[in-house]
Parts: structure tokens; C-alpha cells; sequence
């Protein structure tokens, strides 16, 4: 005879099925978010899927997932409305062993979201201020003005690197900044005049050999003379 507890149980007797797995609330389901400037990127922190078990439901301002868990049962997360719209065609996820990870191309590029969902104003952006050159931030420099009083300064010997007669010191302090015609008027003005003048407009001094300007009063004088 056997035992009473060896007779399979039989649904018309009475037996109860043992009852299906409860799926997690979806609030229980941890979620994280970050951004760049070109998408937003979403994670849904379930273990151990396969990409079988996730189907993905994805508009321009929503997202949701429904993720057959391990257990047998279904969980469902979404993010409705989400703040600003997203570009479909352009938006992907992947299924690793720790999580579901969506990336979700922003269709305004640069647009910081300053949420993930509900409504959100986007505020007008100023105009971005563009950064120059330092050397652009200054007022134009008066070369032929700048040019005189270096010289100037160069007989006098007010200044020992310039007073000193090397070139390299006084055309390294004009040559700052100064663009290649400028460079080129100063170098040939100073070297054919002896020294005597000093010009920027390369216009004129290309046209021919710069003149001996000596000091009023003063005649030039040839060496050997």
C-alpha cells in the first residue's frame, strides 16, 4: 500500500499551484542618468539578462522597458514624458550583466537637460562671446609712432640694450607683434639710412634705397672722409 504522501497530487482534488513570482515594483528598480552634450544616457540596474528578455518601446519624448526577469515574471520602467526630445533613429541600448544602458541622442544637440522627465523651459542662451587672440584685445599699435620714439630713445641711450648699438635688442622689442611688412619697412629704412631713419610703411620703402636722415644741424659724413 502506499504511503498517502507518495500519490501525485491532481488538480481535481483540490491541490494548489504553487502561486507565479511577483515582479519588483518598477519604483524598486534602481535608475541612474548622466549627460553630454550629444545624448543622455540611462541605466536600469537588472542583473543577469539577455537581450531576449528586454523589449524596448522608444519615442521622441518617452522611453519604456519591459525586462522579463530572471524569477519568470515582468517588470516594466518607464521614463514618460522625458524633458526634451530625443532623436529615435539615432538612439541605441545594450544589455550588460549588471544593467540595461541606453544612449539617447539628444535632438538639440547642447542643450543641457536639467531633468530627465516632465515638462522643462529651455531658457534662450546668450550668445556665446568668442575668444580672441590676446594680441587682438589691444588697441592698434601706431607702428611709425612706436618706431620714432624707439629711435629716439636709441640715441639718446635712455635705454642701455638700446643705447648699446645691438640691433638684435632693438629690433627684438619693435619686432613684437608687428607683422612681416612692417618687419621688413623697419630693417631695410634703418640699415640704408645708417641708422638715421626708421619707417613701417614697406609700400614706400620698397620703392628704392632709403635717404641718410642725420639729426637737424648734423651733415652726413662718409668713413674715410
Amino acid at each position: 500500500m502506499a504511503n498517502k504522501e507518495d500519490k501525485p497530487h491532481d488538480a481535481a482534488e483540490g491541490s494548489v499551484p504553487s502561486p507565479a513570482p511577483i515582479a519588483p515594483p518598477a519604483s524598486k528598480i534602481r535608475t541612474d542618468w548622466y549627460q553630454n552634450d550629444n545624448a543622455v544616457i540611462i541605466s536600469v540596474f537588472i542583473k543577469n539578462l539577455k537581450e531576449s528578455d528586454v523589449s524596448v518601446d522608444l519615442h521622441p519624448r518617452s522611453l519604456a522597458v519591459s525586462v522579463k526577469l530572471p524569477t519568470g515574471s515582468d517588470a516594466v520602467v518607464d521614463f514618460d514624458p522625458l524633458s526634451h526630445e530625443i532623436d529615435v533613429e539615432g538612439s541605441q541600448w545594450k544589455v550588460w550583466s549588471t544593467k540595461v544602458e541606453f544612449t539617447l541622442k539628444k535632438k538639440d544637440v547642447g542643450i543641457k537637460w536639467g531633468k530627465l522627465e516632465g515638462e522643462e523651459v529651455v531658457q534662450a542662451q546668450a550668445a556665446p562671446s568668442h575668444a580672441y587672440p590676446s594680441s587682438s584685445r589691444r588697441a592698434p599699435k601706431n607702428w611709425d609712432s612706436l618706431a620714432s620714439t624707439a629711435l629716439e630713445e636709441a640715441t639718446k641711450d635712455e635705454d642701455p640694450k638700446l643705447g648699446s648699438g645691438d640691433p638684435n635688442e632693438f629690433f627684438k622689442m619693435l619686432f613684437k607683434d608687428a607683422d612681416d611688412d612692417t618687419k621688413k619697412a623697419m630693417m631695410k629704412s634703418y640699415q640704408e639710412s645708417g641708422g638715421t631713419a626708421l619707417s613701417t610703411n614697406w609700400a614706400d620703402v620698397k620703392k628704392g634705397k632709403v635717404e641718410v636722415k642725420p639729426p637737424e644741424g648734423m651733415e652726413p659724413k662718409q668713413w674715410g672722409r
